[in-house]
C-alpha cells in the first residue's frame, strides 16, 4: 500500500469533530510519520457514502443508481470492497485533517503507507518535508583556471578540412581507388536473432562512403573492402562485433553485410593557396584564412574552458554542501530519467520494453544503474538553488521577455506557434527557473575566480565568449 495524497485534498467525508487522535514522529530524512486515529462515526459515515457510490455505479435491481440500502450492498459486494471504496475518501480526508492540526507544510504529495488498525481505524502517513541545503564556507570555494590555447596541428586540420570540402567529385568508370568516394546500398545482418527476434541491423541505398583508412561505416576497415569494387559489384562481409562494442546486445554477436556498389566517384582536392581561401569564404589571403581559422578555435575553446570551469565550480559547491530531503525527490528524478530514456528509445523506433529484452534487464536494474545520477542532478539543483537564494538573485518579467524574443526570432514562420507554447505563466516559470539557474552558475563562477563582490553578470556577460551555463533549479539534463 502506497496511496498518494495531495496537499490538501478537497474531499469532505468527515466531520470537523471529534478532533482527530494524531501522533507525530519525525524521520532523519525530512520527512514526518503521522499516525492518525479517525473516529468510529466518521468511518461508519464513509462506508455509507461508499456504498451509495458503489450502487451509483451498478444496476441493482428495484433500486435507482445510488438508492440501493446499506445491506443489500454490503451482501453483493461485502464489507472489503466498500471499505476500499472509502478509503480514497477517509485517507484523502484525514490526511488534509492531519495536516491542518498538526501545522505541517508539505514539500511534495504525501503518501498512505499502512493501515495499523481496523478497530479503531489508524492509518499511517508519510510527509515529505522541503529540502534543507548547507552551502558551507562557500564565498571561500575556489576552483583552478586553465589557460585557452590553440596548438598549429589543430589549425592545420581545420584549414585542409576546408580544403577537403572544396574537393571536385566525378563519377569515375573505374574500380575504386584510395580517397575516392563509393555510393553504396548496404544491407547488414546478423546470424542470430536478437532477443526481440530482430536480425537486420541496417538497409541503406545510396549511401556515399569515402575510401580512407578513417571510415568505419558500416564497420571498421571498411575502407580495404572497397578498393577495387566497381559500379554493379556485390560482395558480402563477415564481421565479428568485438566484445568492447558501444552496443551490449551486439557484443561478440556475427553478422553479415552485403555490398552493392551503385556508383564510384573520383575525388580532387585543390591545392592551398590565396585563391582558394577566396573561395572558401571572405578571406585576403592564406594567411588570413589561418589567422581566422585560429580566433574561431580560440573562441571555441575558451567556450569550452569555461563550461570545464563552470562544472568543477559547481562539484567544488556541492561537495563543501550538506543535504537533507525527502526520498521523493530522487524518485521524481529517477521517473524524468526514465522519461528521458523512453524519449530516446522512441527515436530509435524502440520501446523501453524492447530495450529492457534486449539488455536481458528490468526497469528496476535500470532505476539502480541511474540513480547515482538522479542524486548528482538533485544534489546540484539544491545546492544552485541554495545559492541564488543566499546571493538574492531574481529574475524579472522583462528578463524572460528577452529569452522569449531570442528563443523565437530564430525561427521567422514557426514564431507564433512556439511563443504560444513559452508564453504562458508554466513556460515562464520554465524559463524564469532556467534563467535564475544561470545567474547562480555565473554567480559561482564570480566566487571561484575571487571576484565575490563584483556584480552577477547577465546572460550576455558569459562565463567566456559564447559560454552557456550547465542547467540545474529543478534538476535537468
Amino acid at each position: 500500500m502506497n496511496h498518494h495524497l495531495a496537499r490538501r485534498s478537497g474531499a469532505r467525508g468527515l466531520r470537523k469533530d471529534p478532533q482527530l487522535k494524531i501522533e507525530k514522529q519525525e524521520l532523519e530524512d525530512r520527512q514526518v510519520q503521522l499516525t492518525v486515529e479517525v473516529p468510529n462515526n466518521q468511518v461508519e459515515a464513509a462506508m455509507q457514502s461508499a456504498a451509495r457510490r458503489i450502487s451509483g455505479r451498478a444496476k441493482i435491481a428495484g433500486f435507482r443508481p445510488g438508492k440501493a440500502p446499506y445491506k443489500l450492498v454490503l451482501q453483493r459486494y461485502g464489507e472489503e470492497a466498500i471499505f476500499d471504496e472509502a478509503l480514497d475518501v477517509l485517507g484523502q480526508e484525514a490526511y488534509r485533517r492531519a495536516l491542518e492540526e498538526s501545522t505541517l507544510e508539505p514539500f511534495a504529495p504525501g503518501a498512505l503507507n499502512e493501515i495499523v488498525s481496523r478497530q479503531p481505524l489508524t492509518l499511517r502517513f508519510t510527509v515529505p518535508l522541503a529540502p534543507e541545503v548547507d552551502l558551507g564556507a562557500y564565498k571561500e570555494l575556489r576552483a583552478d583556471s586553465e589557460p585557452t590555447t590553440v596548438p598549429d596541428e589543430a589549425v592545420d586540420q581545420m584549414v585542409d578540412e576546408l580544403r577537403q570540402r572544396r574537393a571536385i567529385i566525378e563519377t569515375a568508370q573505374r574500380p575504386a581507388a584510395a580517397t575516392d568516394v563509393v555510393v553504396l546500398d548496404v544491407a547488414g545482418k546478423l546470424h542470430e536473432p536478437l532477443e526481440n527476434g530482430e536480425t537486420s541491423l541496417l538497409d541503406e541505398k545510396g549511401v556515399s562512403v569515402l575510401v580512407e583508412d578513417r571510415t568505419n561505416w558500416p564497420i571498421p576497415g571498411i575502407a580495404a573492402q572497397l578498393v577495387g569494387m566497381s559500379a554493379g559489384d556485390e560482395k558480402d562481409i563477415e564481421h565479428t562485433f568485438p566484445e568492447e562494442y558501444s552496443t551490449e546486445a551486439l557484443r561478440g554477436r556475427k553478422a553479415t553485410f552485403h555490398l552493392h556498389c551503385v556508383e564510384v566517384r573520383s575525388r580532387k582536392v585543390p591545392e592551398l593557396t590565396d585563391n582558394l581561401a577566396h573561395e572558401i569564404g571572405d578571406f585576403t589571403d592564406l594567411m588570413d584564412l589561418k589567422l581566422k581559422v585560429r580566433q574561431e578555435l580560440l573562441e571555441q575553446s575558451s567556450r569550452e574552458a569555461g563550461g570545464a570551469y563552470a562544472q568543477r565550480a559547481i562539484e567544488a559547491l556541492v561537495s563543501g554542501s550538506t543535504f537533507k530531503y525527502p526520498p521523493i525527490m530522487v524518485k521524481d528524478e529517477l521517473d524524468q530519467l526514465l522519461r528521458d530514456l523512453d524519449r530516446r528509445l522512441q527515436g530509435q523506433r524502440m520501446t523501453l520494453a524492447d530495450y529492457l529484452k534486449v539488455q536481458k534487464q528490468t526497469e528496476d536494474d535500470i532505476r539502480k544503474e541511474l540513480e547515482p545520477r538522479a542524486l548528482e542532478r538533485v544534489r546540484r539543483a539544491l545546492a544552485l538553488g541554495k545559492l541564488a537564494e543566499v546571493e538574492a538573485l531574481e529574475v524579472d518579467a522583462a528578463e524572460i521577455d528577452a529569452e522569449i524574443a531570442r528563443l523565437t526570432e530564430a525561427l521567422h514562420a514557426n514564431q507564433d506557434t512556439l511563443r504560444k507554447a513559452i508564453d504562458n505563466p508554466a513556460g515562464r516559470r520554465t524559463l524564469a527557473l532556467d534563467l535564475l539557474t544561470e545567474k547562480a552558475v555565473r554567480r559561482l563562477v564570480a566566487i571561484a575566480r575571487g571576484e565575490a563582490d563584483a556584480p552577477v553578470p547577465t546572460a550576455a556577460q558569459d562565463l567566456q565568449p559564447g559560454e552557456e551555463a550547465p542547467a540545474a533549479g529543478q534538476p535537468q539534463e
